[in-house]
């Protein structure tokens, strides 16, 4: 029925706006997908408005999909599910909240919007008078699918919040994910429209705006934390009226892509108004970001006090009080029935939470506290002090674990029912051989990397047990549980204790296999076995023969050879290819009749890899074996090399040159030239193999167990010189010959007419440029840029080194000048610059032909235009003037010294040059007035015209 009525008011208003000043003064939209079968959606806008306006709401709303809606109260109030439902905040300031439900007829991603009339007058950063022309206009993109439930992020701190004259100004949003994807934060450009940015916008640190922090140090700062949200201007110098925008961004791990994706983002546009204050902000304790088990309650004290002595309030937002399933609470204290809004300074809160598993995520719960003191003047901002705590909700861990041998030589696990099972977890199974002693810290989930666990299999929530049966003797496998929450929202268990489980020894253990000599065709390597220390012997007697394969590579049994059968326990396997082959080893045992008994695990020869690197060499190891080689008892693994003389010549002698602890850094290894102080050569080859140490964790068996991989070499490879950027030319461009005779590129800048030149002295101008790399950047470091103010290739001076393909060049006082880029490498070798990009003024100077020099200082002198924005003289840098009289013959004055550091607006006063005031009449003028500009058709210009003096 909603959407029949939507259709229905599908007409186009936006030419409709009255140009009138908006009573907006912050908005944002927001969506929840309501339904699971079909693409409904419910829509909140928020609106804070100025109560003291006198102008109604009066907008558009724009779903996306190309039906708009006219917003007007009347409109709204029939169409929202609620009415329109507005709240008095104070500040003058009131929320506005309409919603209403919506189905798409589609899947897609859609900008939906909502657009109302025009800006307040006089807001500074939007070119301040010309603010007003500008409409209203928040957005927020939505993915809309029919697999992908999802809704927006929601903001739940609003923007209420005044600055002060130089004290830092900070506003959190309190945003959270209610399906608990990642939250991403970034400042943008106020909208005036789809896909329009307003052109005056200047960002609050820009020097016209903030010239220093509040601590007195330079640059003012006007950031956003994008990951916390905190956004912060440091420090306001004007008072006044500021607009600004911001967007939340959320993004969902794809597990088929393995990576993030941008689902969508919320637009935040926001008042700022900063007037003067005198008191001090006050100050607010949180508590410590934390972890807490779901089920458990959480209890923190958290203190404001304000330096001023007047009363405070202390509030909090945040998801963990917007969820459905036990909220959390934040209570006045010690007396946590008292309901007073306003207390007296010191004063302390209780934050309450009685977690539950339905609020366990992937992501931490950000909570937001607020600290305010308390004016009884309306007038007279309220000052404010932010601070937020993370916490994250974890799953508890899975809880009874055993494990018992079952009669098919297999191990059956069992555990207590889950207590998550509801809410669909998959609890993953984990094993290890050998027992791993870990006690998860406060905020560990999951398995620590390097700690030797690997996935055996999953189930689902509600099983209470799994079967391991690749199992072989003499080993001692361990076990652990973890459950693993679906997405989006994610999250991880503690791990379950650990409970291990040996496999009877009644078959021979394979112990070592390390190469002794690397060869492609008469290679070594060192076998060995035990004995089967655990067989009956009644019914297997002895003495026994053992039976030794190989199998090419780690694992299988892939080209199989029978070696030898031996009544020993070691065999020196000699005349295979160690050098570019890893095998893998068996034995089979007969017992005194010659009947086969059984056969033992395999265990595989380690494989080294090397790959040569910028000046360093990459090891990587790996094997295949029934002994674990990540061992807390033994946990280094360690590295020989051959060429550790000073002249790297020596290729015989191997010495040992690092460790790995493999629990910590895992089967890998960059040698980076630093042992001996001796740095890599790029012409050498360096060669290597890696000493192992494991366990077999078995009564009788020593430890460690030391097995050798083969050796492998590499080359270090040279570092590559940058190669030159390639500046970006985004804009229209013409071939020009430069002061030096050379040729120059000239990009227009297209909005130089349109500058909002808002003094005609204009010290804030910028100029941007962007540029690519035609090649690898993976080993670029920065780059830095190079400007030169009248293109000469000797003038160039370096001016920026940034670590993006961007740069910003602000403080200018005119556009003219050019740019080259180089890249510098990770070594700070600086390759090639870029060829030149210039950027050129666009030169404007407009003469009155009337002025009243009668000293009522009203138009009391002839001067050039100085009108702001468009009519400003500008780029001038020096001017001839002269006047004749009223028949254009005789020179009467002249002013030939005007420069930008003299004036350039001539300022005239009506008199000749013995300085007697000339009689009212008309006369002629000249002014040969010379340009800042590379363009040399435009460098001189006379300008002649006839002035009326009126006295």
């Amino acid at each position: 029925m909603i959407r029949r009525l939507l259709v229905t008011l599908v007409f186009v208003v936006l030419g409709c706006f009255s140009l009138q000043a908006t009573h907006l003064r912050s908005g944002e939209i927001t969506a929840e997908r309501i339904s699971q079968t079909s693409l409904r959606y419910r829509f909140t806008v928020v609106l804070y408005r100025d109560t003291e306006s006198a102008v109604d709401i009066n907008g558009v709303f724009n779903t996306g999909d190309g039906r708009f809606i006219a917003a007007g109260r009347v409109n709204l109030q029939a169409l929202s599910i609620r009415g329109i439902q507005e709240t008095n905040l104070g500040n003058f300031t009131s929320r506005v909240v309409i919603q209403f439900d919506y189905t798409y007829l589609s899947e897609g991603n859609y900008t939906v919007s909502y657009t109302e009339g025009n800006r307040n007058q006089n807001i500074i950063n939007l070119g301040g008078t010309l603010s007003g022309s500008f409409p209203f206009h928040v957005e927020t993109i939505l993915t809309v699918s029919s697999t992908v439930i999802n809704s927006t992020p929601q903001l739940t701190v609003p923007p209420l919040d005044q600055a002060c004259l130089g004290s830092r100004f900070v506003h959190i949003s309190g945003a959270f994910d209610p399906d608990g994807d990642s939250l991403a934060y970034r400042i943008v450009t106020p909208l005036a429209g789809l896909n329009n940015p307003i052109p005056n916008y200047l960002p609050l640190d820009d020097p016209t705006i903030s010239t220093m922090k509040e601590d007195q140090s330079t640059p003012a700062l006007f950031t956003i934390d994008p990951l916390r949200g905190a956004l912060q201007w440091d420090s306001p110098q004007l008072s006044g009226e500021y607009s600004i925008a911001f967007i939340i961004e959320e993004w969902r791990f794809n597990e088929q892509l393995g990576r993030s994706e941008l689902l969508g983002y919320v637009t935040r546009d926001m008042q700022i108004i900063v007037a003067e204050c005198s008191d001090e902000r006050p100050v607010l304790e949180p508590p410590a970001d934390t972890c807490i088990v779901a089920g458990t309650v959480l209890e923190s004290i958290v203190r404001g006090n304000d330096p001023n002595g007047d009363q405070i309030l202390m509030e909090a937002f945040g998801g963990a009080f917007e969820v459905s399933s036990s909220p959390a609470e934040y209570l006045n204290y010690p007396d946590t029935n008292n309901q007073e809004r306003f207390r007296d300074s010191p004063a302390e809160n209780l934050f309450r939470w009685a977690t539950d598993l339905s609020h366990v995520q992937a992501q931490p719960h950000e909570v937001v506290f607020k600290v305010s003191d308390v004016q009884l003047d309306p007038s007279v901002p309220t000052l404010f002090d932010f601070k937020t705590m993370s916490i994250q909700v974890i799953a508890p861990a899975p809880t009874g674990l055993i494990t018992d041998i079952s009669t098919f030589n297999t191990v059956e696990l069992s555990w207590d029912s889950y207590v998550g099972a509801s809410f669909n977890p998959t609890l993953k199974v984990y094993r290890r051989l050998g027992s791993f002693d870990f006690q998860p810290s406060h905020c560990e989930t999951g398995l620590p990397d390097g700690s030797g666990y690997e996935l055996i299999g999953e189930v689902a929530g509600n099983e209470t047990r799994f079967i391991d049966n690749d199992v072989r003797p003499g080993i001692n496998y361990c076990y652990r549980i973890i459950a693993e929450f679906p997405a989006p929202k994610g999250g991880i268990s503690y791990a379950s204790t650990e409970v291990c489980q040996a496999i009877n020894v009644d078959v021979p253990i394979m112990t070592n296999v390390s190469v002794l000599n690397t060869d492609a065709n008469n290679g070594e390597s060192f076998i060995r076995w035990t004995s089967p220390i655990g067989i009956n012997q009644i019914l297997f007697p002895g003495p026994f023969t053992y039976e030794l394969y190989r199998n090419n590579d780690l694992n299988g049994q892939n080209g199989r050879s029978f070696l030898t059968s031996t009544s020993d326990t070691t065999f020196n396997d000699i005349g295979h290819n160690t050098e570019n082959s890893a095998y893998n080893y068996y034995v089979r045992f007969l017992d005194a009749d010659n009947n086969l008994v059984d056969s033992s695990a395999t265990a595989s020869s380690v494989w080294a890899q090397t790959v040569g690197e910028i000046e360093s060499v990459r090891l990587s190891w790996t094997a295949n074996t029934p002994w674990s080689i990540q061992s807390q008892d033994f946990p280094y693994h360690y590295i020989y090399r051959n060429r550790t003389d000073r002249d790297a010549n020596d290729i015989d002698d191997y010495t040992l040159i690092d460790s790995v602890n493999v629990l910590d850094n895992g089967f890998e290894y960059t040698d980076l030239g630093t042992f001996g102080d001796f740095s890599l050569e790029t012409d050498r080859s360096y060669c290597y193999y890696v000493s192992t140490q494991g366990v077999l964790d078995k009564a009788g068996i020593e430890a460690p167990l030391l097995n050798n991989s083969q050796i492998h070499c590499a080359v270090p490879l040279e570092r590559p010189v940058p190669g030159a950027p390639e500046i970006l030319i985004e804009n229209d461009s013409s071939l020009i010959v430069g002061p030096s005779g050379n040729s120059l590129v000239v990009v227009e800048k297209e909005d130089c007419q349109n500058t909002n030149f808002q003094t005609c002295n204009a010290l804030s101008l910028t100029n941007t440029i962007n540029w690519i790399i035609n090649g690898s950047e993976t080993n670029i470091a920065s780059y830095n840029i190079y400007f030169s103010k009248d293109g000469d290739p000797n003038n160039y001076e370096l001016i920026g080194n940034e670590s993006v393909k961007t740069f910003t060049h602000v403080g200018l006082s005119e556009f003219k000048g050019c740019y080259k880029v180089s890249a510098v490498n990770m070594s700070g070798v600086e390759g090639a610059l870029s060829s030149a990009i210039c950027f050129d003024n666009c030169p404007y100077y407009e003469l009155p032909n009337t002025f009243t020099p009668n000293g009522d200082e009203l138009n009391d002198t002839f001067r050039a235009f100085d009108l702001p924005n468009r009519k400003c003289s500008r780029f001038v840098k020096s001017i001839d003037f002269k006047v004749y009289d009223r028949w254009g013959g005789k020179v009467i004055y002249r002013s030939k010294n005007l420069n930008e550091q003299t004036g350039v607006f001539i300022d005239w006063s009506g008199i000749d040059n013995q300085g007697n005031p000339l009689p009212s009449g008309t006369y002629y003028f000249t002014a040969s007035v010379t340009f800042s500009t590379f363009d040399t058709s435009l460098i001189k210009q006379e300008f002649k015209n006839w002035v009326r003096i009126i006295r």
